[in-house]
């Protein structure tokens, strides 16, 4: 046997085998980092997700990502672990279908458009392309000597790549459904107010402070119509009816010609425009610097309601299409609500905007047709294009009278099959008294069918009508739909970022948004356990509503938290978040109350940015306002200083904080609104905790619900004493010592304290020695309670007890007895699981 020749194969195999198991770790990398990228729907994240994981995977020195805008320019670089200026170098250099250099000093061209003086050596890019557009280069680069990237490491970086392009497409899809759900609600909230009646301010001022805030612009004005009263054609000047933002005083009332003016060619072609120039100036306006603008018309029923032009700061980035999309269908919005509002429209758009799902809306349309046409029936059938027809029946919504499907005549069956398989948006009145039109649906086609009582023809004006209703509610649905996608994912993001679901012993806490559709909002509760054994709360509110204002309160929040963190003083606290929220969009103006409690003692120490304040209930009812260190809202004013208030909370006193949702109200001074909660906790103030909070949220709730989002948290100290412990005798004194020390801090009567003492003593001694005499390793949880006129304590074993003696013993037997003559009411209830005793006492 050639001994030699044998090693030499298994050595072979060796490597073969080393080889196999490192690619088969690498993969297992490649599965673990593209798992990663795709992880966080943050744009920036993700794109320094990409450059990291690359790296990784090649172990690579330095990575840099360059980004390309829609002509092909480098617009940035991401980098990591290089100078700028090699970087953007990088982020110059032509990749083609990848690249990948193994000695840069051997490669003149490429050396010289990276720099002669770069340390890089070796080089590997690759394209990423996202909707088949060039987003960019992704680069790594190595300055080791003989450092070489392989061909499996330049495979694992196109694989990369390629998930990169869906991670960042899913990003960039998330930022604009985020940015679309601001403009909607904006337009919905628009709506609302304007046909409510009694809107708080004007419906031109409304609009146009809602743009400004949209866009983060500097400045908006909506011009209307000198003349309103004259047809559209015949006008001739438009006027500055509403300002905001920079100059607004010396914009108003500023005139513009309708011919030769950029607003006035807007108005009268009815199309939107972006632009850094203007045909007329407009004084205050359009005299300012150049800047990027957006100018859109106010339209409805071919009349010219007026024109919104929103301009950004200076060094902004220019307004983009997909911008100016969302902008223009704001302003359609903007002009039906005030169309609306003058009464020259129906209410259809105003059913669809209280809709919270798809089913919701298609009701609600159904009723309203059935209104405006006087009509006998309608029907709204969703034929669903993702289940075949011969499956199973469309779903049917009649309204007028009650009918299913298949109780329709064969007939109108294929009639409404008909209208599916037709045109959209295109009646059918081939049969007098009735009429038919398909629009799209988000599960298919949705087909309405409306019966008038008498057979009279469909009109030319019945059939635009028709036509224009069907093109909005097809519209609505879709918004609807996509409403309800996102509400799932801000509801998740809500309940994540909100406040702790455990909290300690003596708080409870409730919260309700009420901004619709997405049902989340900017109020927000924490309960922090610091170090030194106190307990941190806060409650807070930040400016705004929705998806929005909820991401900006998740980053308030955990800012607040990392302060307190760092040092236990909510004044500190409350100046360190003063900084933070003047430099993080969307955060100034959050109100909050901060405190720091010490649960032994019940020493708290608090400060206000803005809030209302709390309320302190005593055990006899005696009301406190918590009003001292309260200062102006966050982010307003830099180095503001944030004073602190102290005070000890008595036994048995209960303490409110809140978001002003739940006593502010319309027509309605705040400070009532206070004194009502304030009322209510005192009357209620001998209930459990959670059965008060409950309580509150009902007692204050309005007849229609709550119309801005409330957050409530609630302390009564003490909090109630948990213990759980081994079943076993040497427990008995520390067990004693820890209530007998939770007496003293609920004030309870020395006299009785002991009664309650000596009965606990014997509930745990009976639950050791009798329940537990089978099984020592069982556990006993004592818990108790101080509430304003009783004392509660639950006694829980794990065992059971030992069948009571009828006639006891001059020395054992007589705990149940003894217990039952200390406290005012004693409970035993016996389970296959254990026993639980029950201790009531009245304080006097």
């Amino acid at each position: 046997m050639d001994v030699g020749r044998g090693e030499t194969e298994w050595n072979a195999l060796h490597e073969q085998l080393d080889e196999l198991v490192a690619a088969h770790h690498q993969l297992e990398e490649l599965v673990r980092v593209i798992v990663e990228i795709s992880s966080d729907l943050d744009l920036d994240v993700t794109l320094h997700r990409i450059v990291s994981a690359a790296m990784e995977l090649t172990g690579a020195r330095c990575g840099a990502l360059g980004i390309r805008g829609s002509d092909g320019e480098l617009v940035s670089v991401l980098n990591n672990g290089l100078d700028d200026d090699t970087a953007w170098r990088l982020g110059t250099l032509p990749v083609g279908d990848g690249l990948r250099i193994d000695d840069l000093s051997a490669s003149r061209h490429t050396r010289e458009q990276v720099g002669d003086d770069s340390p890089i050596r070796a080089l590997l890019a690759v394209p990423i392309t996202v909707r088949g557009a060039d987003f960019g280069n992704l680069y790594l680069a190595d300055d080791r000597p003989g450092r070489l990237f392989s061909d499996f490491q330049e495979g694992a970086v196109r694989a990369l790549a390629t998930a990169a392009a869906a991670a960042i497409d899913n990003a960039r899809l998330f930022e604009r459904e985020r940015e679309a759900a601001k403009w909607t609600k904006a337009s919905r909230e628009i709506t609302t107010a304007m046909l409510s009646g009694d809107p708080q301010t004007g419906p031109l001022q409304l609009i146009v402070n809602r743009t400004l805030e949209l866009a983060d612009a500097e400045q908006a004005i909506l011009l209307v119509p000198k003349e309103p009263d004259r047809p559209g054609c015949d006008v001739d000047t438009l006027v500055v009816a509403a300002t905001a933002g920079r100059y607004a005083s010396e914009v108003i009332g500023r005139q513009v010609p309708m011919d030769g003016s950029t607003t006035g060619g807007v108005a009268r072609r009815g199309l939107p425009l972006i632009t850094d120039s203007f045909q007329y100036p407009i004084e205050g306006f359009t005299d300012v610097g150049e800047r990027s603008a957006i100018v859109m018309p106010l339209t409805a029923d071919d009349a010219v309601l007026g024109v919104i032009a929103v301009a950004r700061r200076p060094h902004q980035p220019p307004f983009d299409n997909d911008y100016l999309e969302l902008v223009s269908d704001f302003a359609r919005h903007a002009a039906i609500a005030l169309a609306l509002a003058a009464g020259r429209e129906h209410a259809l758009n105003q059913e669809l905007s209280q809709a919270d799902t798809v089913g919701d809306a298609v009701n609600a349309a159904a009723e309203e047709l059935r209104r405006l046409w006087r009509a006998r029936r309608v029907l709204a059938v969703t034929f669903p294009t993702h289940v075949p027809s011969t499956q199973t029946a469309p779903q049917l919504v009649s309204v007028g009278e009650s009918t299913q499907w298949v109780d329709l005549a064969p007939e109108t069956q294929r009639m409404l099959t008909s209208l599916r398989d037709g045109d959209l948006l295109t009646p059918n009145t081939t049969r007098p008294g009735t009429a038919g039109i398909a629009m799209q649906h988000p599960d298919g086609v949705l087909v309405v069918w409306i019966d008038l009582v008498e057979e009279r023809s469909f009109t030319l004006e019945d059939q635009t009508l028709l036509t224009v209703l069907a093109g909005r509610l097809g519209q609505g649905l879709q918004r609807v739909h996509q409403v309800d996608q996102q509400r799932e994912t801000a509801l998740a993001l809500q309940h994540a970022i909100l406040g702790p679901a455990d909290l300690p012993p003596g708080f409870a806490v409730r919260y309700q948004a009420a901004s619709r559709p997405l049902q989340v909002g900017g109020d927000w509760y924490d309960v922090v356990g610091l170090d030194d054994g106190r307990i941190a709360l806060i409650v807070g509110d930040c400016v705004g509503h929705g998806l929005a204002a909820a991401t900006v309160m998740g980053q308030v929040r955990s800012a607040c938290r990392a302060l307190l963190f760092g040092n236990a003083s909510p004044g500190a606290a409350l100046e360190g978040m003063d900084r933070f929220a003047a430099r993080l969009p969307g955060a100034q103006c959050t109100t909050a109350v901060c405190a720091v409690l010490n649960p032994d003692t019940g020493e708290l120490v608090y400060s206000s940015a803005g809030h209302p304040p709390p309320i302190l209930v005593l055990a006899d009812g005696t009301t406190q306002m918590l009003e001292e260190g309260h200062t102006i809202a966050l982010g307003m004013r830099a180095r503001w200083p944030r004073p602190e208030a102290r005070l000890t909370m008595p036994a048995g006193a209960t303490l409110l904080f809140y978001t002003d949702g739940l006593v502010e109200r319309r027509r309605m001074a705040l400070e009532s609104g206070i004194s009502r909660a304030a009322d209510l906790v005192r009357d209620l103030r001998a209930s459990a905790l959670d059965e008060l909070a409950d309580q509150i949220m009902t007692g204050l709730a309005p007849s229609g619900g709550y119309q801005d989002d409330v957050a409530l948290l609630l302390y009564r100290h003490p909090a109630p004493l948990e213990l759980d412990f081994p079943a076993d005798a040497s427990h008995l004194a520390p067990t004693r010592a820890a209530l007998r020390s939770w007496l003293t801090r609920a004030r309870v009567d020395p006299n009785l304290a002991m009664d309650v003492l000596v009965a606990a003593g014997e509930a745990v001694a009976n639950a050791i020695e009798h329940g537990h005499r089978h099984s020592p390793g069982g556990t006993i949880s004592l818990r108790a309670i101080a509430l304003v006129d009783q004392l509660r304590l639950t006694i829980v074993d794990t065992g059971t007890w030992k069948p009571q003696q009828q006639v006891p013993s001059l020395h054992r037997g007589r705990g149940i007895a003894l217990m039952k003559g200390l406290m005012h009411d004693v409970t035993i209830d016996h389970g296959a699981a254990g026993t639980t005793v029950h201790l009531s006492a009245r304080i006097t």
